[in-house]
C-alpha cells in the first residue's frame, strides 16, 4: 500500500465525501515568492535539484539537522550529489511536514508513488529529470497542472514589472500573474536603509527626493503604478507591531534624522514605520486592496552563514514579540484614520492565532474584513493547521476564513492546497460523525468552498473570476 492514495489523511466516510466535493476547485494562490520571469520565460527546468532544493529553506534546515555538509545544501556541489544527500535523508522525516510535501509532490507531479527508502538514487535522478523535459512540465503547464486560476507573486515597489506586463499581454496564457506591493523595506527604515531606499525610488519614478513628503509621494506613486498592473495587494511583514502616535513633524525629524547618519532607538523606528504604513494604507483602501500583515519572525539569527549565504537560508526562528495592546492600537489608529482595508494577518507564532483573531475580530465589519490568516512558516503542518482551524473557529467564523495560500518559489508546492483540504475536510467530517456539527451536505460543501476559494476570490475582488458552487 502506497502512502498517497486515494484516502490519504481521511479516515471518516464523512471526510472522504466532503474531500470529493472540494479536490477540484481551482487555486487562488494570493501570496507567493514565484518568479513571473520564470512564468513568463517557462523554460522547463533543467534537474529535480534546481526545482525541488534550489530555494527551499525548509529543505536546508532538516538537512543541516542530518548532518549534511554545507556544501551539498547552498554550496556548489555537483547537483547529482545534493539531490542523493537529500533524498536518503527524506524517509527520516517522519512526522515532519516536508515527509508528506515530498511524497505528495513526487505522486502528483512525477507519478512516483513508491516509497524513496529502496530506491537507487541515481536511478530515481534520472527518472525525474527525464520527466521534468517533458513539455507538460514546463512552469506554465505545472500551474495547469495544479489547477491555479490566479498568482500573487510578491514584488519590490521599484520594480518595473515588465513580466507581469509581458504575460498579462500574452493571449496564449490564461492564468493570471498579478504583481503584490511589497513595501517592507521600504517602511523599516534605519541610518543604513535609508539612502538606498531613497536611491530606489528616485530610479524608479525619476523624482529627486529631498523630504519625507517627497518620499511619500514617491511611495504612493508606486501603489499607483502597480494598480494600474493589476496588484489588489499589498504584503508588508515586520518582527514587531509598527507603533502609532507620530505626529507630522515628528515624522520628518526622525526621517531627517535618519538621512543625516543618526541612530533612532527601535521605538522611533517603529514609529516612523507606523507613520509610513499609514499614509500607504490610505491608498491601499483607495483602491479596495487587501492589506497583508507578516508578523514576528526573527530573521538571519546566524552572523556567520548570513555574511556567507545571504538571506532567506534557513536561519529563521519563531518570534515572540506581538504585543496585543500594540496589535489593537494600529488598527484602532488605521480605522479612526479612515485608512483601514481588508487585512490578513499571520503571524508567526502560533501562541498568538486566538489573540491576532480576537483583534481582527474587533475591527471587522460590513465593509472591512480583518482576519487571521493561514497557519504560516513553522505552522504550516498537519498539526499546525489542525490547531490553527480550531483556534480560527473558536474566536472567529471559520466558513469567512479566505484559506490556504502557498507561500513558496517552488512550482510543486501547490500540492500543499491538497494537503490542507485533505486536513480541513478530516476535521470537519470528524465532528460530523462524532454529532458535533449537523449533517447538512449542501451547507457544509458549500462552507469547504468558500474556505478553498470562493472567500478569497471575493475578498481580493479579481471581476472576471467566478465563484465555484
Amino acid at each position: 500500500m502506497t502512502l498517497i492514495n486515494e484516502d490519504f489523511l481521511l479516515t471518516t466516510e464523512k471526510a472522504k465525501e466532503l474531500y470529493q466535493s472540494v479536490k477540484d476547485i481551482p487555486i487562488y494562490d494570493f501570496h507567493c515568492h514565484l518568479s513571473p520571469k520564470e512564468i513568463y520565460e517557462d523554460k522547463n527546468y533543467e534537474t529535480i535539484t534546481d526545482l525541488w532544493l534550489g530555494h527551499d529553506h525548509y529543505k536546508w534546515r532538516l538537512m543541516r539537522a542530518y548532518g549534511i555538509d554545507e556544501s551539498l545544501i547552498t554550496g556548489d556541489a555537483d547537483s547529482f550529489e545534493k539531490f542523493k544527500a537529500f533524498i536518503n535523508m527524506l524517509p527520516k522525516t517522519i512526522m515532519n511536514p516536508m515527509y508528506h510535501w515530498c511524497y505528495l509532490e513526487l505522486a502528483r507531479y512525477f507519478n512516483h508513488f513508491e516509497g524513496v527508502q529502496n530506491s537507487d538514487a541515481g536511478e530515481l535522478y534520472q527518472k525525474l529529470n527525464e520527466k521534468l523535459q517533458q513539455p507538460d512540465m514546463s512552469p506554465r503547464n505545472l500551474l495547469r497542472k495544479s489547477n491555479v486560476l490566479v498568482v500573487c507573486t510578491t514584488d519590490d515597489p521599484c520594480d518595473d514589472l515588465h513580466y507581469h506586463q509581458q504575460l498579462a499581454a500574452d493571449d496564449s496564457f490564461e492564468i493570471e500573474v498579478r504583481p503584490t506591493f511589497r513595501p517592507d523595506f521600504y517602511i523599516s527604515l534605519n541610518q543604513e536603509t535609508v539612502h538606498k531606499a531613497i536611491q530606489k525610488l528616485e530610479d524608479a519614478t525619476g523624482a529627486s527626493i529631498d523630504s519625507l513628503a517627497d518620499y511619500i509621494k514617491a511611495l504612493e506613486s508606486r501603489v499607483d503604478y502597480f494598480q494600474e498592473h493589476g496588484a489588489k495587494s499589498a504584503d508588508q511583514s515586520f518582527t514587531e507591531v509598527v507603533l502609532t502616535g507620530l505626529s507630522e513633524e515628528e515624522a520628518v525629524a526622525y526621517f531627517s534624522d535618519l538621512k543625516n547618519g543618526k541612530i533612532l532607538d527601535n521605538r522611533k523606528t517603529r514609529k516612523l514605520a507606523g507613520y509610513l504604513l499609514t499614509r500607504l494604507a490610505k491608498s491601499y483602501k483607495k483602491y479596495g486592496w487587501v492589506m497583508q500583515l507578516h508578523l514576528g519572525p526573527l530573521r538571519n539569527n546566524n552572523t556567520l552563514q548570513y555574511e556567507r549565504i545571504g538571506a532567506d537560508a534557513g536561519f529563521d526562528s519563531l518570534g515572540n514579540l506581538l504585543n496585543a495592546q500594540e496589535l489593537n492600537q494600529l488598527f484602532d489608529h488605521l480605522n479612526q484614520n479612515d485608512c483601514l482595508t481588508n487585512t490578513i494577518i499571520y503571524p508567526h507564532n502560533a501562541n498568538d492565532h486566538q489573540m491576532v483573531q480576537s483583534t481582527a475580530g474587533n475591527f471587522t465589519s460590513k465593509d472591512v474584513k480583518v482576519q487571521l490568516g493561514a497557519a504560516w512558516w513553522y505552522n504550516d503542518t498537519k498539526d499546525g493547521m489542525i490547531q490553527h482551524l480550531i483556534d480560527y473557529a473558536n474566536i472567529g467564523l471559520l466558513s469567512e476564513f479566505a484559506g490556504m495560500l502557498t507561500d513558496s518559489r517552488s512550482l510543486l508546492s501547490y500540492s500543499r492546497h491538497e494537503y490542507f483540504r485533505r486536513i480541513l475536510c478530516q476535521l470537519i467530517g470528524s465532528l460530523v460523525e462524532n454529532g458535533e456539527i449537523e449533517d447538512d451536505p449542501a451547507l457544509l460543501e458549500g462552507i469547504l468552498k468558500d474556505i478553498c476559494f470562493n472567500n478569497a476570490a471575493r475578498l481580493f475582488q479579481i471581476e472576471n473570476i467566478k465563484e465555484i458552487h
